[in-house]
């Protein structure tokens, strides 16, 4: 084999690993540190000319590349963007960034001072109206979020970080009421000490419509007093516990992840049907049977009078679905 296929396999092979887990949210990559890292490249083109058998290039080339990883990392601690971010970090910061005049943005009534006053709590609520049905949209990165029991308001959020911001609005509707949660990290202040809490709870009345997008994240969402109709959650590498119930006639369960561990207890009185798609996965469907490929349902699926489907589609997942 050739020197320079060696060399190319393993570059290649490096570069694919870490832009995957970049993208599934196990790290935040910068390419910005790579750039700074340039001498890096010489000392690999140095490693492809010495009088060395490939086996040993090879080595050597890992060696290389660790110290590399060890070089990035001790980088990181003290990154503050790019040459642009730092520009406007430094000279645009004490702006007010209000694209959307949002009057319940954060960012649109806190002055400079208080945005760095951390760490802090936040409290959110919409009262409860009679509206028929209600959506909840939330925007949340690492941490842990926590879906409690029903409250007497429509919705009501209790926040705990030392990183991140929330905004929280509600569009009003003739029967419908959307609510949104999103968060705004402080990326200079991110550290192995962070935290990041939040506490949901809705009302029990209304028919409910619900979406997380989150990173790596703890989820425990406990969906058993609700009538949920739609619960989509899409995450990177995260640890999802997901308990659901009988309270509605049908509902759809789309859940989109990367490298992940997720459990999911369903109801013993209502027919569900598992579709997975997934590369590498550990599963484990306690009282399911298969029904074609990548299909599983409970005995007798589709005469009973409720039904949850639910949709899997993951990366490198262990997934336990099971029924109580």
């Amino acid at each position: 084999m050739k020197s320079r296929n060696v060399f190319v396999g393993i570059l290649v092979l490096f570069t694919g690993v870490v832009a995957l887990l970049s993208v599934l949210g196990v790290f935040e990559f910068h390419w910005s540190i790579l750039w700074r890292l340039w001498p890096m490249l010489l000392i690999i083109i140095g490693i492809s000319l010495l009088p060395l058998n490939d086996y040993v290039k090879g080595v050597v080339l890992l060696a290389a590349l660790g110290v590399g990883c060890l070089l990035y990392h001790v980088e990181s601690k003290n990154y503050e963007g790019n040459v642009v971010t730092r520009f406007f970090n430094r000279h645009f910061s004490g702006w007010n960034w209000d694209w959307d005049n949002d009057d319940d943005d954060i960012a649109d009534d806190q002055s400079r001072d208080d945005d760095d006053a951390y760490p802090f709590d936040q409290h959110f609520s919409e009262p409860y109206a009679d509206v028929d049905r209600a959506s909840m949209d939330i925007d949340f990165g690492a941490g842990d979020i926590t879906l409690k029991a029903p409250c007497a308001e429509l919705a009501k959020v209790e926040a705990s970080s030392n990183f991140v911001k929330y905004s929280f609005r509600a569009e009003r509707k003739e029967g419908e009421t959307a609510i949104y949660l999103s968060g705004k990290g402080h990326t200079k202040k991110v550290n192995k000490k962070n935290d990041n809490d939040v506490d949901v709870a809705l009302c029990a009345q209304p028919v409910w419509d619900f979406k997380l997008d989150m990173g790596a994240a703890n989820a425990d969402l406990d969906f058993s007093p609700y009538n949920a109709e739609n619960i989509v959650i899409n995450g990177g590498a995260c640890d999802l516990n997901l308990k659901l119930g009988d309270q509605g006639h049908n509902t759809h369960v789309e859940i989109s992840t990367g490298a992940s561990d997720i459990d999911i207890k369903v109801p013993s009185s209502v027919d569900c049907q598992i579709n997975l798609k997934s590369a590498i996965t550990g599963k484990d469907f306690v009282g399911f049977v298969k029904n074609g490929h990548g299909c599983w349902q409970t005995p007798n699926f589709g005469q009973g009078a409720n039904q949850i489907i639910i949709d899997l589609n993951s990366a490198v997942s262990d997934i336990s679905v099971e029924r109580y």
